[in-house]
């Protein structure tokens, strides 16, 4: 589902998300300021700490299961935590790697997959919608206009883009679409024409006609933020010519920036900027195999704290080389600019980033070099993961293998997953998986954890995968502090996909019959079991058996009964019947037992499975006659 600027999860904000859903502060297995795991191998101990997420206060009664379902690998394998976050689980049969889901009612669940760390500390973010935005604009001074002679103009618009300075999180979710925004309607020569609202036109004129926006405006959430406005100078003729916003990119000379410190804590129209010192296109970036059907966009980078991606962030420049379906891979060069470190930019590091988008899907790649350069510099870009195909059925999720080996990408180091509300920002369950995994299940939640996924509800997954090889030269998924996600990442891979969560059997039935042939008169013994499948509640299950005989003659409901079973519990009888001396024995005898969930309101109304579930068990008895 594709998402409009300014609402729900843009691509890879789930980065945002789990460094936020593992922070913490303090507490007995704390290893770092971001959480971590390590500890060593599990070997019949698991010790977790849960903590609030923000303030990482100690959570206690949270819930938590070691193991994909209650029972599993061992007994007695989810319970609550103390008053100071901690559980530790204790079985000869807990060996890992083990899957950990934590979870609170309000709160998200939070799972790490098959993790061998003895020790983990997870950190449950709240449940909560989209931040409130407040409106933030105003004008923007000292962009150069052209008039031309007696107003008859020079054949370009000079505009300014605002943007908020990002965060290397921002970066990792980058999306071109969502650094504009909504659109506004703007006469340009007698014609109407969408501009985003983040895009101010200064009063000018062309063909004698004026052409102006005079104010632009930003959406943002309460707190501190950095603006960066950049002018530009673009062709009238392709302004004209119609299209998106991000495809006037390559088209677009841009001329000087200005960067303003705000407080927003509501609508504001006095954040006023004066464009002043000027760009310069010093960067040279080679972009190489841009993947089939994308569009590789290429920025130059600065980083206003000098800190290797860790600051805040502004593009100095921007390009992009399209790559239309059919015609990839493909390479190309792009020259950027770049603002000197100096006045308000002082202290400030460059470094080139490139993201590639597809064209017809909302699938994202995206690479940065955050090794400290020069103003002037010249980079290579170009060792892409594959792009991700997710799939999704009753089998649960599955996506292809990211690292792409004969591009020189480097190995997937770990993936996030986060399952949520296809329509806002709600977040359900998110997940943290090894480099090398290929699929995922949601494990199976005991009916006394806190209510989970709804099965044939509608959720939006989103999936990435990173690599983390700036300055790490080693990654282990067992033993690492979470705060090297942000620290180290240098590549990412990332889709979505909505889905509607498959509705898994609730019944199951057996039913056997020895010997399955005899000279009649004979006995054969039968053993007949139903089943609850489902391991998060208990449910009750129907059972009947029709007999139809080799002579034509049905006789339904020949025993028939029902029961109540536990999670993932099992009822079963045996008894012997005799298969007569009657010629409408003589032939196959077909035995169908017939098991249905017939689980009574409420416990069949969601977050519960629904009843109706039903499962077939059939053995056929052969009369010989003598």
């Amino acid at each position: 589902m594709k998402r409009e600027w300014g609402s729900g999860i843009s691509i890879l904000a789930l980065v945002v998300v789990f460094l936020a859903a593992f922070g913490f502060s303090g507490g007995a297995l704390a290893l770092d300021s971001l959480g971590s795991a390590g500890g060593g191998p599990i070997n019949g101990t698991l010790q977790v700490q849960v903590l609030h997420a923000g303030s990482g206060a100690p959570f206690a009664d949270a819930f938590v299961m070691a193991g994909d379902a209650p029972g599993s690998p061992f007994t007695s394998n989810w319970g609550s935590t103390s008053a100071t976050g901690e559980i530790t689980f204790t079985d000869a049969a807990l060996q890992g790697p083990v899957t950990v889901t934590a979870g609170a009612a309000g709160h998200r669940f939070v799972t790490m997959v098959l993790a061998d760390a003895s020790q983990l500390v997870l950190a449950l973010e709240p449940v909560v919608s989209l931040t409130f935005l407040s409106e933030v604009g105003d004008y923007v001074s000292g962009v150069d206009v052209d008039n031309g002679t007696f107003n008859f103009g020079d054949g370009n618009v000079d505009v300014a883009f605002v943007l908020r300075a990002m965060t290397l999180d921002d970066m990792m979710a980058f999306d071109m679409d969502n650094m504009f925004g909504p659109e506004e309607i703007v006469d340009v020569l007698g014609q109407p024409f969408p501009v985003p609202s983040n895009v101010f036109i200064p009063s000018q004129y062309e063909a004698f006609i004026n052409i102006v926006k005079d104010h632009y405006y930003l959406y943002l959430p309460p707190g501190n933020a950095t603006l960066a406005a950049l002018s530009g100078r673009m062709p009238l003729s392709e302004l004209i010519a119609g299209g998106e916003m991000v495809d006037l990119l390559p088209h677009i000379q841009w001329r000087e920036i200005d960067v303003l410190d705000i407080t927003v804590a509501g609508s504001t129209y006095d954040a006023d900027l004066t464009v002043d010192p000027d760009l310069s296109g010093t960067v040279t970036l080679n972009l190489d195999n841009i993947p089939d059907g994308c569009t590789g966009y290429g920025l130059s980078i600065g980083d206003l704290d000098g800190l290797n991606g860790l600051g805040r962030l502004v593009p100095l420049g921007m390009s992009s080389i399209g790559c239309p379906e059919g015609t990839g891979p493909c390479s190309g060069s792009m020259t950027l600019t770049t603002a000197a470190a100096t006045g308000e930019f002082a202290g400030m590091g460059y470094f080139p980033a490139v993201a590639a988008q597809g064209d017809l899907t909302e699938d994202a790649l995206f690479i940065m070099d955050r090794s400290s350069h020069s103003r002037t510099y010249t980079a290579n870009l170009g060792s892409f993961y594959h792009r991700l195909d997710l799939a999704y059925g009753a089998g649960g999720f599955a996506w292809n293998d990211a690292e792409n080996a004969a591009v020189g990408s480097p190995a997937v180091d770990l993936q996030l997953a986060l399952i949520g509300n296809p329509l806002d920002d709600e977040v359900y369950w998110e997940f943290l998986l090894p480099g090398g995994a290929l699929s995922l299940t949601i494990p199976q939640l005991p009916v006394e954890a806190p209510a989970g996924l709804v099965p044939g509800a509608d959720y939006n997954w989103t999936h990435s995968a990173l690599g983390l090889t700036w300055e790490l030269p080693l990654f282990d998924y067992n033993d690492f502090a979470f705060s090297d996600i942000t620290a180290h990442v240098s590549h990412l891979a990332t889709d979505n996909l909505d889905v509607t969560l498959a509705i898994s059997g609730t019944v199951s039935a057996t039913l056997v019959c020895v010997p399955s042939a005899g000279t009649v008169p004979f006995a054969t013994g039968m053993q007949a079991a139903l089943t609850n499948e489902y391991g998060g509640q208990s449910r009750r299950v129907a059972g009947r058996i029709d007999v139809l005989l080799a002579g034509g003659v049905l006789y339904a409901n020949w025993r028939a009964g029902y029961t109540n079973l536990g999670p993932g519990e099992s009822w079963s009888a045996s008894w012997n019947t005799t298969i007569p001396a009657l010629g409408s024995v003589i032939g196959e005898n077909s035995f169908t037992l017939v098991a249905v969930d017939v689980t009574p309101s409420p416990f069949n109304q969601p977050p519960y499975p629904p009843d109706g579930d039903s499962a077939l068990a059939v053995c056929t008895v052969t009369g010989v006659a003598p």
